[in-house]
């Protein structure tokens, strides 16, 4: 954690979402996704993203079936990731991009937000993770999606919303995002993206006073709360 001398503080008069200069490129990178996915699946589904992104049509059922396609395996090299992440976020990046870098067949602000309402866990989480890949995604319902995971106690949302997509939150949504990982169990390191560039004094009061909250409970504080909290000690 850096010490909050070395940048400028957060504020909750943030904006909503980032200025794009300031937006970095999405971990982990396309490029190392699609090697990573090309070696974890049968030799016959390397190419299955570009294909069956050719039929738009075909987008919605393809998506579902991805994992049964693809399989459900680990990605070798990154970390959380499976075979059918993978897919999915390969399929919705070419079907962004369009045949030959055309325009895209559909409207992909539409196309996540079906996909996100009709799917399971693991299709929903694939579309928070697709998000920083999907820049004609349009932001307002970027930060929907995000806010709606949060608002879960699936784990597996709630750490995808606040992975790489969570650059769609302004300062007290994100704030807030930190703590429900918190109060689930999740580790806010390595779960929460730009944590060190983003932790400010707001959020370490947040904390410290969950902590206190904690103790007059007797009951412990949460994993990975002390380091923010100590960070911006007054």
């Amino acid at each position: 954690m850096r010490h909050p001398g070395h940048r400028e503080a957060h504020t909750d008069t943030s904006t909503a979402t980032r200025p794009a200069a300031d937006r970095r490129s999405p971990e982990p990178h396309l490029d190392a996704l699609r090697a990573a996915f090309e070696a974890g699946v049968r030799p016959e589904r390397r190419d299955w993203p570009a294909r069956t992104a050719a039929n738009p049509a075909r987008v919605a059922a393809a998506f579902a079936a991805a994992g049964r396609v693809c399989g459900r395996a680990d990605l070798a090299g990154i970390a959380g990731w499976t075979c059918d992440d993978a897919a999915r976020v390969l399929l919705l990046h070419a079907v962004a991009r369009g045949r030959d870098g055309g325009p895209a067949p559909v409207d992909p602000t539409a196309l996540v937000r079906a996909l996100y309402d009709r799917g399971d866990p693991c299709e929903r989480r694939a579309v928070l993770r697709a998000l920083p890949y999907l820049p004609d995604v349009d932001p307002a319902s970027a930060r929907e999606l995000v806010e709606d995971a949060l608002r879960t106690n699936d784990h597996r949302l709630i750490a995808a919303a606040m992975g790489p997509c969570a650059q769609v939150l302004d300062a007290a949504a994100w704030r807030h995002g930190v703590l429900k990982c918190l109060f689930v169990g999740l580790p806010p390191t390595p779960t929460v993206a730009d944590l060190d560039q983003r932790a400010d004094a707001e959020l370490a009061r947040m904390l410290r006073d969950l902590g206190r909250e904690r103790t007059a409970a007797g009951r412990p504080s949460p994993t990975g709360l002390e380091p923010i909290a100590t960070a911006f000690a007054p």
